[in-house]
């Protein structure tokens, strides 16, 4: 799946290219950023590209309808709360220069604290009703994005994970997966060596505040 790329007609203005890439990703809702704080470095360092990872089988079909950045709160949903432990996700998105890569969408998918996928092959029977599953929302000037989620269940044999997907305009579409730290490995006990480079650490703020992730992606040269 490749993304498509609008015609090149000059903007006068950042709000008015923020409008564009909405239109481009059909005008789906967004969360105002500015949760994270990654620190961006100057933009003469050379970075290590943020390993890639195919799409996998359960990304999501249909993006209609709720998919903001805070996937605790499905609209519609009836009954209980979520299920699992919460975690506010964030960092920044920069190429290999560490300029910052800004008006990107990212998307996250994942599974519930079940493990289990909001995805049209997954039994709705078997999976949390009030878990939204994925989400999509735009980095800011300085490349930063953030999701509210939880922390997911493990799927079958694999370790608990996070697929990331990051677009924007003129760019080829890039695709990994994230992993937590003491928890990386698969079944079989093996993890390929760049799964290091895709593993973060969790840690707590306070007593009743969610644990909080930092993932920063850098992409390729375009």
């Amino acid at each position: 799946m490749h993304t498509p790329t609008p015609s090149r007609t000059p903007d006068t203005s950042r709000g008015t290219l923020r409008r564009r890439i909405l239109r481009w990703l059909g005008g789906l809702p967004f969360l105002p950023l500015g949760l994270a704080t990654t620190a961006l470095p100057a933009g003469t360092a050379t970075l290590r590209p943020t390993p890639e990872d195919d799409i996998g089988p359960f990304y999501p079909l249909d993006w209609n309808g709720d998919i903001d950045a805070d996937l605790t709160k499905l609209a519609g949903a009836t009954g209980s709360a979520v299920e699992g432990t919460p975690l506010r996700l964030s960092g920044a998105v920069r190429d290999t220069a560490g300029r910052p890569v800004a008006d990107a969408a990212v998307e996250i998918w994942q599974a519930d604290a079940r493990g289990r996928y909001r995805h049209p092959g997954v039994d709705p029977r078997t999976r949390d009703p009030a878990f939204q599953g994925f989400g999509r929302t735009l980095t800011d000037a300085q490349g930063r994005y953030s999701f509210l989620t939880i922390l997911p269940g493990n799927y079958g044999t694999r370790p608990p994970h996070i697929h990331f997907r990051v677009a924007q305009p003129g760019r080829t579409e890039f695709i990994t997966q994230m992993y937590f730290r003491g928890n990386n490995r698969e079944g079989n006990g093996y993890a390929p060596p760049e799964r290091e480079f895709l593993t973060v650490a969790l840690t707590a703020d306070k007593t009743g505040a969610p644990q909080s992730a930092t993932f920063d992606i850098v992409l390729a040269a375009r």
